[in-house]
């Protein structure tokens, strides 16, 4: 019977032994400088989403010693065989860098028991392999709010977006509590392109040229390849008082396409402030994690382009010293329906 209970014993210790090189992180890199991929659905220069998240990484490269690889427009489709070859070509890290992404790549991960970083699953996160980053910009768009209700001349503001995903919902609450803080009786109006419209220029033209047409003077574009469209409807219309459309713009930094002059700020997006900490928790042994961007970490920040009058900066100034020291509370709204719930509340 001792026998049994000895050979039953041996046997647990090596199934346990088994399981723990089978789950087991990835090996600890030392030492010794990281090879770092980011796959993204587009170009790698389209002044928005996917260059912001491309170029976030480069900004390490040097500082980190990385070797770097950059898959760009690997599109929403099949994209396994390429986290596949990342992880054959032995990556430390593969960052995919779409919400499109979000649920193949840890399927990858445990396939290939490698390091993924994934954006808006935090539920996909897993110790040592998968961790999740996300940006809270809501804050930065409050106050590209009380900019947009500042400069307003015709006292209607417009929103457009090519989807309803957290990353929008939230910027698009803080923009509106923004607007309301400085005039509740501003009208709001608020079109979504589609689905997930992400590259529809045409979408966002169209959908921003009806909002002009109603009276909007501002217009707070989230767009990705879509944001092309909506500038273009900024730039080729006029106000009712024959002035510029001002378009706000948002992740990216478009002064150098701005030839009409009506980018008036963009809630720009640091991806170089999470990239940053997943690297030091893979040296540190505690990757699989979730990764915030905020105002107060540096990840989030509202660029202003034009020279705007002293007490709208002012304005400005005030209401970012309030939400770094918590006197002004800014919602965090990441679900559709409590969007727009909030827009049927704040503007009537």
């Amino acid at each position: 019977m001792r026998k049994v209970f000895l050979l039953l014993t041996v046997s647990l210790f090596f199934l346990v032994l088994l399981a723990d090189q089978v789950f087991a992180a990835p090996p600890h890199p030392g030492a010794r400088p990281l090879k770092v991929a980011v796959v993204v659905p587009a170009s790698s220069t389209d002044q928005g989403w996917n260059q912001m998240g491309v170029d976030g990484l480069r900004m390490l490269k040097d500082k980190w010693g990385l070797t770097v690889e950059i898959a760009e427009n690997q599109g929403y489709g099949d994209i396994k065989p390429v986290l596949r070859d990342l992880a054959r070509k032995g990556f430390d890290l593969i960052i995919s860098h779409a919400s499109g992404y979000q649920t193949v790549t840890p399927e990858i991960a445990k396939e290939k028991n490698i390091r993924v970083a994934v954006v808006e699953n935090p539920g996909a996160i897993k110790r040592g392999t998968v961790s999740n980053y996300e940006g809270e910009a809501q804050k930065g768009a409050y106050l590209a709010g009380i900019l947009a209700a500042k400069m307003t001349r015709t006292n209607i503001i417009g929103c457009v977006v090519s989807a309803e995903v957290p990353d929008w919902n939230r910027m698009t609450a803080g923009f509106m509590e923004g607007i309301h803080s400085v005039n509740p009786r501003i009208k709001f109006l608020y079109n979504v392109i589609g689905e997930a419209a992400y590259e529809d220029a045409a979408g966002g033209k169209r959908n921003t040229e009806a909002q002009i047409a109603v009276g909007a003077d501002v217009i707070f574009g989230m767009g990705d390849g879509a944001s092309f469209g909506i500038m273009k409807a900024c730039e080729e219309n006029k106000a009712r008082d024959g002035g510029k459309i001002w378009f706000i713009d948002v992740i990216g930094d478009k002064q150098n396409i701005d030839r009409k002059g009506i980018l008036l700020a963009s809630v720009l997006w640091n991806f170089n402030v999470v990239y940053e900490m997943m690297l030091i928790d893979i040296y540190n042994g505690t990757f699989g994690k979730n990764y915030i961007q905020t105002l107060e970490n540096g990840g989030i920040e509202l660029a202003v382009y034009k020279d705007i009058p002293a007490p709208v900066k002012a304005a400005m100034e005030k209401a970012e010293q309030g939400i770094v020291r918590g006197r002004i509370k800014v919602s965090n709204v990441p679900a559709t329906k409590d969007v727009r719930a909030m827009k049927k509340r704040l503007f009537r």
